[in-house]
């Protein structure tokens, strides 16, 4: 009887070491395998639920940040592999500090390329001011790492970014052997695509209408145009993310108050009327890309106006 109750009790006590081990492992993982890509805050929520991590995917509505370096190649071709590697690692460095700081998930760099997502795997309901905010963060840092790069004779870096918000599949994906916590589905690849789409209008943040409706009380924007972008038929209304909510300086609103009064005739097809407006934009920034943009359509509608049942929307056929 003796003997049973001490197997029994060292059977118990062995059973709770091995669990104890195996806890103390799994959360060693979780911490070293997204430590460098996930917030503290984050890490920890999954150290004290591992389960969010199981493999397999849950469908969720997030918000997707795609970004890309303006250039990248000529930037490449005029730099050592030791320089280039050298600036990107404090580019991608700045940038993920930023995104941690809001709690955002970095799912992977490719090349220059950062893809990022806020909504999971902890709850975010917040999650598209979130993005809006760390992106405007991540564009005034680069503001300020141009000017560095500038005195020290470096390649400057222009950065596009696309944001969209919408239904997601996002968890571990992969095999037992190699998994990536990552996200997939169409509002993902929209995101992707509005981030190319930056470059039909000389922009560099842009969202989708999704994502101001869910973060219209905090930030401010700009419509941009009305789009279907490549693979796409539904069209949608874009934005270029300016500032956090009331924040945009005075010589930037009063650019966006005129570029919006081009817009609103644009949109009435008054292309004269719509041209002027935005060249009276461009004396208040030469280089403001979107007016830039509306110049140059608005003179091609003049010449050859569109089609009598033009709708409106401006389809791409590139993805930027």
């Amino acid at each position: 009887m003796a003997y049973t109750l001490v197997a029994g009790l060292l059977g118990f006590i062995l059973i709770n070491v091995y669990l104890f081990i195996q806890e103390r492992q799994q959360k060693s993982f979780i911490t070293n395998a997204f430590g460098q890509y996930l917030s503290p805050a984050v890490i920890e929520a999954l150290v004290n639920d591992p389960t969010k991590l199981s493999l397999g995917g849950e469908r969720r509505v997030m918000t997707a940040y795609f970004s890309d370096i303006a250039g990248f190649s000529t930037i490449s071709e005029s730099l050592t592999p030791e320089e280039l590697v050298a600036l990107l690692n404090e580019y991608l460095t700045e940038m993920c500090n930023i995104i941690s700081a809001y709690d955002g998930t970095v799912d992977k760099f490719e090349g220059d390329a950062i893809i990022a997502f806020w909504g999971a795997p902890l709850d975010q309901p917040d999650h598209a001011v979130r993005c809006c905010h760390a992106t405007v963060e991540m564009q005034t840092r680069l503001i300020e790492m141009r000017k560095k790069l500038l005195d020290e004779g470096r390649p400057l870096l222009h950065v596009r970014m696309g944001i969209n918000s919408g239904p997601m599949v996002v968890g571990n994906m992969g095999s037992q052997s190699r998994m990536d916590y990552t996200m997939m589905g169409d509002a993902v690849n929209l995101a992707a695509r509005l981030e190319g789409a930056n470059k039909f209008y000389k922009n560099y943040s842009m969202i989708s209408q999704a994502t101001y409706d869910m973060a219209k009380d905090q930030i401010d924007v700009r419509e941009l145009d009305v789009i279907t972008v490549v693979g796409k038929d539904e069209p949608i209304t874009v934005y270029d993310l300016i500032a956090k909510k009331g924040q945009t300086p005075g010589p930037k609103a009063d650019l966006v108050a005129q570029y919006l009064k081009g817009l609103e005739k644009y949109k009435k097809f008054d292309f004269a009327g719509a041209l002027a407006d935005f060249e009276q934009a461009l004396k208040l920034d030469p280089k403001d890309g979107p007016s830039l943009t509306y110049v140059v359509r608005c003179k091609t509608f003049l010449e050859k106006p569109p089609a009598a049942d033009w709708d409106g929307v401006y389809r791409l056929t590139e993805k930027g």
